[in-house]
């Protein structure tokens, strides 16, 4: 079973980022840009680590990160790890994790969303997209708009069934007990 999300690693790895941080505004060369960058960078390590939190986390990094449109989820993960006051790391490494489910995905949310639209089927391949559309970005995008729109709706109607049976597998899996834990509920 996996410990919670406070173990000694996690704690060390704190503790090196904010020394570090602390060098960065010590000998009295303190600047307020390095106050705030240490506050903050504290806040994001030290945030959500709690069993609920932690859960959460994982559950919302895996949802966002099968977004079926390449180079948004990172953006988005950050964001909403932001807003619902999440741990960062958490939050990320879950998302480099989801990569290759991601990959897998797309196809799957790009059908469905043609389903849903009634619209004709994508017809190129992975590879063969990935060729024009880094060949000319701007008209790709603009020729397959509609297909994105497709994925993303596949994606959209998926999200609570992905959210919820993610969140209650990381309640399972994250052992209870320990110093800081919350029960359940």
């Amino acid at each position: 079973m996996l410990r919670g999300c406070e173990s000694d690693d996690s704690l060390e790895v704190l503790g090196v980022a904010y020394f570090l941080l602390v060098s960065l505004s010590a000998g009295g060369r303190s600047l307020l840009v390095f106050k705030k960058l240490k506050g903050v960078v504290t806040t994001q390590l030290t945030q959500g680590l709690r069993r609920r939190a932690c859960c959460q986390a994982i559950a919302v990094s895996l949802t966002i990160g099968v977004f079926p449109i390449m180079g948004f989820s990172t953006l988005m993960n950050t964001f909403s790890a932001g807003i619902l006051k999440l741990n960062q790391p958490v939050v990320q490494v879950c998302n480099w994790i989801v990569g290759p489910v991601k990959l897998a995905l797309i196809f799957p949310f790009l059908r469905l969303g043609e389903w849903l639209f009634q619209a004709e089927p994508f017809r190129l391949s992975l590879t063969e997209f990935s060729e024009r559309f880094f060949t000319d970005v701007a008209a790709t995008s603009a020729e397959f708009a509609m297909t994105f729109v497709h994925a993303i709706a596949g994606w959209l109607v998926c999200i609570p069934v992905i959210y919820c049976a993610i969140f209650q597998v990381a309640q399972r899996l994250i052992a209870k007990g320990g110093p800081n834990q919350e029960p359940l509920g």
